[in-house]
């Protein structure tokens, strides 16, 4: 029995140095080799190291405990046996990681045949688990293994690693999506990849840092995807290290904040456009006075019958411009007071007319040709300011689309259905313009919050709020477009119902 314990190794851990001195004295007086250590952390240290066949260790090691050391113990050999001491009678939490529980009151020959009977029948765990690296994971290891995988295959976060070069060496299905690249083109290829061309060195440091043993965490940059596309993402970049504690490679996990960038932007821009919206009813609102003023001079010379034709013309053609400046400064007023909400009866037509008067400068510059057919009752119950907002944003995209191309913007209005309940009746507005059309890739996405094919000068709300606005009305916001050269253009229809008693 000496000759065959006489091989094993166990590792005592205990924080009171008599207590470790005594247990392992008598353990040596059986022929065991024994290894010492007075924390948790040194436990660990020491089971890594070396070969251990059992580990008998206290309940409570300052501020750790000997079953969170057990855990982690049985994680790295899940065969090893564990005797857990206490100083009490009662049972600690965590004992599934121990084999046998054992009292300090129940006297040493009491640990000690609890040992041999472990070794005898456990000792092949011990001597088997470390003869290679690769026979460390049991099948039940194994199957945590394929669990880890499985959670790192399903993570929304794209998760790959890389080696210490850069080169990546795995790739999960999220780092797909968000990238484009499928894992058989990014496996074996540097990482700088995805790199934007003002970011160069970027790769380069951080693989510096990471052979430091440092950690980046929430560290927000830009990436590009394999469609060009340049992306906000927050990467947690951490070291990994092999059973020596070598830095051996890194392990990514990148979250997509584009939106979220986006969003902060969208927020930032509303609140320029609030102030901006406040700067210009109040400078409306001043412009009013001296109006009133020219208009009545205006109005005074042209009664005065010493004027000539031809200066009663000229008065008449300044009168025509004040007309308009007055209405313009009406709308602007108009468009920053509609916070009201309230629901009146709404001529659609009128509504056009109001939006297009703002924009007619921009339409002739473009020399585009309006084209306007108003049929039908052509009104509905609804909230003036709110839907105004809505025809602005269809009309405006509109305009900006023919800036690229075409010449033709069509409206019509008419007395409709709704196509999916002929029983609901109301008013559709088509909007049609002959511009470049809505590419494909884009067509899934336009009323997606902050998605926006403008770049810079897009906030890519519009859309989203504007299909809000019309379902809070009961109504319908649908489009279809076209990039064929030969009949290119957009067409979005609102259905409005002419009443809708739910809809507040």
């Amino acid at each position: 029995m000496v000759e065959s314990v006489s091989k094993a190794t166990i590792l005592c851990v205990d924080d009171e140095p008599g207590a470790l001195y005594f247990r392992k004295l008598i353990l040596e007086r059986q022929g065991y080799t024994v290894l010492t250590a007075t924390s948790a952390e040194e436990g660990l240290t020491a089971f890594r190291k070396h070969h251990v066949d059992l580990v008998v260790t206290d309940h409570l090691l300052g501020r750790d405990t000997g079953t969170q050391m057990a855990a982690e113990i049985r994680r790295l050999n899940p065969g090893i046996p564990i005797v857990l001491l206490s100083g009490t009678s009662d049972i600690p939490e965590g004992m599934e990681h121990a084999d046998v529980f054992l009292s300090k009151t129940e006297g040493p020959q009491r640990m000690l045949d609890q040992v041999a009977a472990l070794i005898e029948k456990g000792g092949r765990h011990g001597h088997e688990a470390h003869l290679k690296e690769d026979q460390i994971f049991t099948s039940e290891s194994g199957a945590l293994q394929k669990l880890l995988a499985a959670i790192v295959e399903g993570s929304d976060d794209a998760i790959f690693s890389k080696t210490l070069n850069g080169t990546i060496m795995s790739w999960n299905r999220a780092a797909e999506r968000m990238y484009g690249y499928t894992s058989e083109e990014m496996i074996g290829k540097p990482v700088s990849i995805l790199l934007p061309p003002d970011r160069p060195n970027e790769v380069r440091d951080i693989l510096e840092k990471l052979r430091r043993g440092e950690r980046l965490q929430h560290f927000q940059t830009t990436r590009v995807t394999k469609d060009g596309r340049v992306l906000d993402v927050a990467l947690t970049i951490s070291p990994i290290q092999d059973d020596r504690g070598n830095i051996v490679g890194a392990s990514t996990v990148a979250r997509d904040i584009t939106r979220i960038r986006m969003a902060e932007e969208a927020l930032r821009n509303s609140e320029k456009l609030a102030i901006a919206g406040r700067m210009a009813a109040t400078v409306a609102h001043e412009i009013n006075n001296p109006l009133e003023a020219v208009t009545n001079i205006l109005y005074i010379l042209e009664q005065t019958a010493e004027l000539d034709a031809s200066s009663r013309k000229l008065v008449q053609a300044a009168q025509d411009e004040l007309r308009r400046i007055s209405q313009i400064s009406r709308l602007t007023l108009g468009f920053y007071r509609t916070a009201d909400n309230k629901r009146t009866k709404v001529q659609i037509p009128d509504l056009i007319e109001n939006v297009l008067t703002l924009y007619q400068r921009k339409v002739g510059s473009l020399q585009v040709s309006v084209q306007k057919k108003y049929e039908g009752t052509s009104w509905v119950l609804g909230d003036f300011g709110e839907l105004r907002q809505v025809f602005s944003n269809l009309i405006v995209n509109a305009i900006e689309a023919l800036g690229k191309t075409g010449n033709k913007l069509m409206i019509h209005i008419f007395d409709s259905v709704d196509w999916t309940d002929p029983l609901r009746r109301g008013v559709r507005t088509v909007i049609v313009d002959n511009g470049p059309g809505i590419g494909p890739e884009h067509r899934s996405r336009l009323f997606e919050p902050f998605y926006t094919t403008k770049g810079e000068s897009g906030t890519g709300i519009g859309l989203w709020v504007s299909r809000g606005i019309v379902q809070k009305h009961g109504g319908k916001l649908r489009f279809r477009s076209s990039t064929n050269p030969n009949r290119s253009g957009t067409c979005f229809s609102v259905f409005l119902p002419f009443s809708n008693a739910s809809a507040g």
